[in-house]
């Protein structure tokens, strides 16, 4: 059985992050001797399906074992990060009078840990917060730097803060709920890492492919820990993401765009993936990225089962409008990570992203919608 401990220290943050990273970690005496570290009482923050999968049952245990918890849930969905869902826990917490003294845990998957983490930040100006990610995708991102927010009509995490969590939790045994989409929501951003930082990784990837079919625990661990190492020191360098932070985005201008248009009907996973070649080949059209490294790119991600599909009603005009509120817009007009080689990004002057001028974002654009529209 591996086991894997990390801090990870933000610059210009109050608090430290302990990283724990663990098989059968949830019902572990360490995890309870934490909790009673802690004087005040435990909101347990989730969503539906987990509460039904995961929290029910752990909230009944923590009970038995003195402590104060009190699990409070919301619709799954990523409809449900919204102000109004985190309006609603709020007044219940303030129903039940929890006060400043309170911890608050959100399991669940990025949904969870990113409004759970924003409801922490400023219920009474700010709670103790700890993050126990269910998904593969919230264990290698979501939950690991900080970011809280919810979404608006108008884009993703638009609104929201930066918020350390005192622990993360990592219990890998918790992937055996997860159905293959939630598989691959996870592993699009684990490419990501390779693709911004690591060769090695990436090159991994397309040999363990067998481990990766199977579920192998030892692998798994092992290529969770290296994304979040590799997050980790991006995080520690650039808490509040004013220059190289920003890498960690490769691929999500136009994969944030699209989930918006698609109403989410599509995964976070597939649509960093169609992110992330429409931004290789935009890097690749700039002169940045060598054409033999361009083409290694959309094999992994046809690897890893991804669609690569978006639907007919997305239009250049509307994924021009949607980019323009993007977080690293600037003047409304977006800007993209780009790469200067697998492993690599183009540092464009310590801003790590780039405005991209209209003809040539056109072209990638529309590159985009004529082979990856789905004609149905």
């Amino acid at each position: 059985m591996i086991k894997r401990h990390f801090t990870l220290t933000q610059t210009k943050a109050p608090t430290k992050t302990e990283i724990h990273i663990e098989h059968d970690l949830l019902y572990s005496s360490q995890w309870v001797q934490i909790l009673r570290s802690y004087s005040g009482r435990v909101a347990i923050i989730t969503d539906t399906h987990v509460k039904q999968l995961i929290a029910d049952k752990w909230t009944q245990f923590l009970k038995k074992q003195g402590i104060d918890a009190t699990l409070f849930s919301f619709s799954a969905g990523e409809e449900s990060k919204s102000r109004h869902t985190k309006e609603r826990l709020e007044d219940e917490m303030h129903q039940l009078k929890f006060g400043r003294d309170t911890l608050l845990v959100a399991i669940g998957g990025g949904v969870v840990t990113d409004l759970g983490g924003y409801l922490a930040s400023t219920f009474n100006r700010g709670i103790s917060l700890v993050l126990v990610p269910t998904t593969l995708l919230g264990m290698v991102d979501a939950a690991i730097g900080g970011k809280t927010g919810v979404n608006t009509p108008f884009g993703k995490n638009l609104i929201g803060t930066f918020y350390p969590p005192k622990h993360i939790f990592i219990d890998t045994s918790l992937l055996s709920t997860l159905p293959e989409r939630e598989w691959r929501n996870g592993m699009a951003e684990i490419v990501k890492c390779g693709l911004i930082s690591s060769p090695p990784l990436f090159q991994k990837l397309f040999t363990h492919q067998a481990k990766w079919q199977s579920r192998d625990r030892e692998f798994l661990q092992e290529i969770i820990y290296d994304s979040i190492s590799i997050k980790k020191e991006v995080v520690e360098s650039d808490f509040q993401e004013t220059g190289v932070r920003r890498v960690l985005n490769f691929g999500h201008t136009i994969a944030h765009a699209i989930e918006t248009l698609e109403n989410y009907r599509i995964s976070h996973g597939e649509a960093v993936a169609i992110g992330m070649l429409v931004e290789s080949y935009l890097s690749y059209r700039m002169g940045l990225l060598h054409k033999q490294e361009w083409e290694r790119i959309e094999p992994i991600l046809q690897l890893f089962n991804f669609s690569l599909q978006i639907s007919p009603s997305i239009t250049l005009e509307r994924i021009h409008s949607c980019m323009s509120t993007d977080k690293k817009a600037k003047g409304a007009r977006p800007r993209f990570v780009l790469l200067q080689e697998i492993g690599k990004v183009e540092p464009f002057d310590q801003a790590y992203c780039t405005e991209i001028e209209e003809p040539l974002l056109n072209e990638g654009l529309t590159w985009m919608l004529e082979r990856l529209r789905n004609p149905a």
